[in-house]
């Protein structure tokens, strides 16, 4: 049984959903269409480019980057515009021990 597809602005709300998680992870490089397609589990294709160029120069919430692949020709890389994302503020746990085990933690 198949599958709704979603809708575009769906799937617009995805793609930045899954570019917030990256920089969660510490991965603010620029993506290409293929890495993009291949972490939202779909097939690089026009349709998705077509969205991602809409959103870049349109909507204006993606930058774009020319990509230099060896032996080939210039690609285009993405990453969310400056200021759409902040990354959380990384927490610190302080634990203070004693001679016969942990006595306190405290987070900051």
């Amino acid at each position: 049984m198949r599958k709704k597809a979603l809708t575009k602005d769906e799937r617009k709300i995805q793609i930045i959903n899954w570019f917030a998680i990256r920089i969660q992870h510490d991965n603010e490089d620029v993506a290409s269409l293929s890495e993009i397609a291949k972490g939202l589990g779909l097939s690089p294709s026009s349709h998705l480019r077509a969205i991602l160029d809409e959103m870049a120069y349109e909507d204006e919430t993606l930058e774009t980057s020319a990509l230099e692949r060896p032996g080939r020709w210039m690609g285009r890389g993405y990453m969310l515009k400056r200021g759409r994302f902040q990354r959380p503020a990384k927490q610190t746990i302080k634990i203070n021990f004693t001679v016969k085990g942990i006595r306190q933690m405290e987070m900051f």
